[in-house]
C-alpha cells in the first residue's frame, strides 16, 4: 500500500510539473495582435497577426526587420496561427513577426492569393512606424504552398506593381520546402490540376522559376527534401553565386518536420542546423 502511495505521490509531483512547465512556456510565448485586415475588406482570409520583437519598449525609437510569414496547405489549408516556434524565435533575434492568412482555393485561384501577399506586404511597408518596423528591411517566408507563394511574389513583378510597389520591397526570402516549377510538380502530383487548371501554359505562368533571370529580385534562402537541380540554379539566379551556398538540403526531416522544429530549441540536430544557415543568411541580408 506504501509503494502505491508513493507512485502516485511521485506521480502527481510530476503531473504538476508539467502542469508549470506548460503555463510558463505559454506565458513566455509572444502575444500577437491578432486579424488586422490588410485589404480593404472584412474577410478573415485577408489578415495576418502581428508579433512585436522582446524588449521592444526599452527603446521606443529603434527600428527593427521584420519577417512575413506564409503558412502552407496545398493552397486549400491552413491558417496564420500555425506558426510553431517561428514567432518566439523570430522575435527572440530582434524581428518583428508577421503571420498572414490569405484567401484559399476554390474560393480563389493562386494570382489572388499572390495578390494578396502583395498586399500584405505593402500594408507593412505603409504601417512600418507604427510597429517600429526598418521599412527597407522586408523579408518574407514561406512554407509550402506559401513558400510558392513568397517565390512567385517575389520574382513575378505583376503582383507588386498592382500595390504600387516592386521586387526591390523586399530585403530577402526563405523558402521552406515549396515548389518552384509547377510543370514538374503538377506532373508529379496531378491532383494539383484542381488548383492550376489542366493547362501546361497556366503552370508556367504559375512557376517562379519562369521568372528567375529578371534584374532586382531579392536573394534567397531555400530548404528543400530533393536534390533538384531547378532549386540550385533559382537560387544561383537569385543570389549571383554559387547555389549551392544558399540551399540547406534535409535528409531526415519531413516536409512538415522541417516546417513544425523551425526555430524550435527542442529541434532534432537537422532541424537545429537548418535554423541556423537559414538564420546566418537573414542576418546578413539585415545587417
Amino acid at each position: 500500500m506504501n509503494r502505491i502511495m508513493k507512485w502516485l505521490l511521485f506521480a502527481a509531483v510530476i503531473a504538476g510539473l508539467l502542469v508549470c512547465a506548460f503555463f510558463v512556456f505559454r506565458f513566455n510565448q509572444p502575444k500577437p495582435t491578432t486579424n488586422i485586415h490588410y485589404a480593404d475588406t472584412q474577410n478573415k482570409q485577408q489578415t495576418l497577426d502581428m508579433y512585436m520583437p522582446k524588449g521592444k519598449d526599452e527603446d521606443k525609437k529603434k527600428k527593427h526587420p521584420v519577417m512575413i510569414y506564409l503558412h502552407g496547405g496545398g493552397w486549400t489549408g491552413g491558417d496564420k496561427n500555425r506558426v510553431a516556434s517561428k514567432a518566439d524565435y523570430f522575435t527572440g533575434q530582434g524581428y518583428v513577426f508577421v503571420s498572414m492568412n490569405y484567401r484559399l482555393h476554390p474560393d480563389a485561384n493562386y494570382e489572388q492569393m499572390a495578390d494578396d501577399t502583395a498586399n500584405a506586404i505593402k500594408w507593412v511597408k505603409d504601417h512600418a512606424d507604427e510597429y517600429q518596423i526598418d521599412s527597407t528591411k522586408i523579408n518574407v517566408m514561406g512554407h509550402s504552398a506559401g513558400g510558392h507563394l513568397t517565390a512567385l511574389v517575389a520574382t513575378d513583378s505583376t503582383y507588386l506593381k498592382r500595390v504600387g510597389l516592386s521586387p526591390k520591397a523586399i530585403n530577402s526570402i526563405v523558402i521552406l520546402d515549396g515548389p518552384l516549377n509547377l510543370n514538374q510538380f503538377i506532373q508529379a502530383i496531378p491532383s494539383y490540376k484542381k488548383v492550376f487548371g489542366k493547362q501546361e501554359k497556366n503552370w508556367t505562368k504559375a512557376s517562379p522559376v519562369t521568372y528567375m533571370n529578371q534584374k532586382n529580385l531579392p536573394p534567397v534562402y531555400l530548404v528543400t527534401g530533393w536534390e533538384n537541380p531547378e532549386v540550385y540554379r533559382f537560387a544561383e539566379k537569385l543570389n549571383h553565386d554559387k547555389g549551392s551556398r544558399f540551399v540547406f538540403r534535409v535528409h531526415t526531416l519531413s516536409h512538415s518536420d522541417l516546417n513544425k522544429w523551425f526555430g524550435s530549441d527542442r529541434a532534432p540536430k537537422e532541424a537545429q542546423k537548418m535554423t541556423e544557415a537559414v538564420m546566418a543568411f537573414v542576418k546578413k541580408q539585415n545587417q
